[in-house]
């Protein structure tokens, strides 16, 4: 890409009316909850959650409803976090914050389908990342919720454009990604970039945020791009995709990633990626029914 269309693009994204500063609490919750469930503890997250009056009362509004099938609504922050789980308010935390930055009405694409891939997506690279000896379970969980932020982007910054690409992706049967460098010059890769960029994002998850659809030019994570790519694809399978020419059946062995991947962890060798793959069930069906709650609950950044 020229130097001249990335400083458009770097220009296009400071310019967003609409997208206001990174939430406060939004990369310290990103690092407490993408541990393991075990090791979280309440009172930690209790206390960033109460820090944003908009997310705890969002929190408390989405524990009170009937979808949850609580038998006593809570009462205060605390009770609402014990009695959802840490993987709902997990959830909740993650469209609230990002909610503020991107509201809903501004979308082109269907933001429930986009948190369910997103959400989707980290969930299965942490679980993928667990099977991996010295990986960072942390930083692969936050790579794969956010690999696709630049769609949000897109959607504030190039709404006539990326609808076009949209309907134009959908009627030939063509991947989104193809379809926005084809008609659009750009991708949400470089969008995506360039916002982790002005959110002072790690510089591990930038680069997989622009090199997820071309793991051979990362120079920084390759591996873990590799990672969050094969973990896309898992969730493409499995029905967490976005819709647009879905590859419902692919050898993820003789994909290009799993090579590189494998490079650094000799242990993929002896994964039963059969057995891995069908275990990712449950936590589909759980990515649909959280999603499908929090937004059937109350508008997500209305």
């Amino acid at each position: 890409m020229n130097e001249s269309l990335t400083a458009m693009i770097r220009e296009r994204v400071e310019k967003i009316e609409t997208m206001p500063a990174i939430p406060a609490v939004f990369l310290p919750l990103l690092k407490l909850l993408s541990a393991t469930e075990e090791d979280v503890k309440v009172d930690e997250v209790v206390r960033l959650v109460s820090y944003d009056n908009t997310i705890a009362a969002q929190c408390l509004r989405l524990a009170s409803s009937p979808l949850f099938g609580l038998a006593q609504p809570p009462k205060s922050i605390k009770g609402a976090v014990i009695s959802l789980g840490m993987r709902r308010v997990e959830t909740i935390l993650m469209t609230c914050c990002l909610g503020q930055a991107f509201p809903v009405k501004k979308w082109v694409l269907d933001p429930e389908v986009f948190w369910r891939h997103s959400l989707g997506c980290a969930m299965v690279c942490r679980k993928f990342s667990e099977k991996l000896a010295n990986s960072d379970h942390e930083k692969a969980y936050m790579a794969g919720l956010l690999h696709d932020i630049g769609f949000m982007v897109n959607c504030l910054s190039f709404p006539n454009e990326f609808a076009k690409v949209m309907e134009w992706a959908c009627q030939e049967g063509i991947p989104l990604w193809d379809a926005e460098l084809a008609r659009m010059g750009f991708t949400h890769c470089e969008t995506g970039e360039a916002l982790a960029e002005k959110w002072h994002l790690d510089d591990d998850v930038a680069d997989v945020i622009l090199h997820h659809h071309a793991i051979e030019q990362s120079q920084k994570a390759q591996g873990l791009v590799a990672l969050v790519h094969l973990s896309d694809l898992l969730c493409r399978m499995r029905g967490l995709g976005y819709g647009y020419y879905e590859r419902h059946m692919v050898d993820l062995i003789a994909d290009p990633a799993w090579s590189i991947l494998a490079k650094e962890h000799r242990e993929l060798e002896g994964m039963d990626l059969v057995r891995f793959t069908f275990e990712l069930d449950e936590t589909v069906e759980e990515i649909h029914e959280l999603v499908a709650t929090v937004f059937g609950a109350a508008p997500v950044g209305a």
